[in-house]
């Protein structure tokens, strides 16, 4: 009888602890992924509502295993910072134009970012859903760890807004002009301006000072930043729609299930046509108001125009370290 009872009190042992074991793994299991989503732009910028919507969709989905964190105008540092706490591990997403990705492990990824090479949206689409985007993407993550989810949310048109007028392209010649990164930097240097880079945040207390006369970014963006304010000039030279390359770092991807991989590379993606879509159809009621805050726009000749893009091809050359025959290859996807 006791070896009975012994034998019932083994099993009976051996079943809680198999319960208790099973709760902890649940537990575990349970524990949701918490992304950082790193911003440039203020809580007001279409970006930020499309990033909301986004991250909505992708907690729902995958029923709480993803969640996010927004932080908008650089709370969390700058993107150089924010980008090596993703090497490192760190559980942030971020996008920016892909000459930043360039010294990531593919320079090919600058072609991305350069001036005309991605002209309308239907080109970025194209060449997201290429081969050739992806072999960028995995030389990125085999060289540095990090997870490039897609590279298609492009910006409504950028312009230059100055605080001075600029009437054709000799007025942009010597000019003050914050840039985002190499690429733009070395299509304005070739115009004749002088390029500085420093945070979006810091652009208004700068040319309110006179420490800047320029920058360039979409009407949304220069109007979310109260910049007509400080400056009341704006070139519609429309030279990039600037596609985001959004990357995180690939040990916290790999760790999700293939599962949610999909949602949250699907999710982004589709977010990605939307705010491109969204950034179009915004653009009038942007200039609207800023045409009523006393800003005056300036629409480029033809023969300007030509220029411009003269320019971004040969912007190309710029960058030896691109494959060559880089801008054919990219014509070849996107025509």
């Amino acid at each position: 009888m006791k070896m009975v009872k012994r034998i019932v009190l083994a099993l009976l042992v051996l079943l809680l602890s198999s319960s208790l074991f099973a709760t902890g793994q649940a537990e575990t299991a349970a524990k949701p992924v918490v992304l950082k989503v790193s911003m440039a732009e203020t809580s007001t910028d279409i970006k930020g509502d499309i990033i909301k919507d986004m991250a909505a969709e992708v907690e729902s989905a995958t029923n709480g295993r993803i969640k996010f964190e927004i932080y908008y105008s650089n709370e969390l540092g700058s993107l150089a910072d924010v980008t090596e706490q993703m090497v490192m591990g760190g559980n942030i997403l971020a996008g920016t134009s892909g000459d930043f990705y360039a010294t990531y492990g593919s320079p090919d990824i600058m072609g991305t970012a350069l001036l005309y090479a991605l002209p309308t949206p239907d080109a970025v689409q194209k060449f997201n859903d290429s081969p050739l985007f992806q072999k960028m993407a995995n030389d990125i993550e085999k060289a540095s760890g990090l997870k490039m989810l897609c590279m298609n949310w492009a910006a409504a048109p950028r312009s230059v807004m100055s605080t001075k007028p600029i009437n054709n392209i000799a007025d942009l010649k010597n000019l003050k002009l914050r840039v985002p990164g190499a690429a733009v930097s070395a299509f304005f240097q070739a115009l004749g301006s002088s390029t500085e880079s420093m945070p979006f945040s810091e652009i208004y207390t700068a040319m309110s000072q006179g420490v800047l006369q320029a920058c360039e970014a979409p009407l949304s963006t220069l109007y979310s930043y109260s910049l007509h304010e400080v400056a009341k000039n704006i070139y519609l030279s429309e030279h990039s729609l600037a596609p985001s390359c959004w990357a995180m770092s690939a040990t916290i991807f790999n760790s999700l299930s293939s599962a949610d991989q999909k949602v949250l590379q699907d999710a982004m993606v589709k977010y990605g046509k939307v705010f491109t879509q969204k950034g179009l159809e915004t653009q009038a009621s942007y200039r609207q108001k800023m045409e009523e805050a006393g800003v005056k726009f300036v629409k480029p000749s033809a023969v300007d125009v030509e220029t411009l893009k003269k320019a971004g091809k040969a912007s190309f050359a710029m960058f030896p370290n691109m494959t060559a025959g880089l801008f054919d290859q990219i014509s070849a996807i996107i025509y």
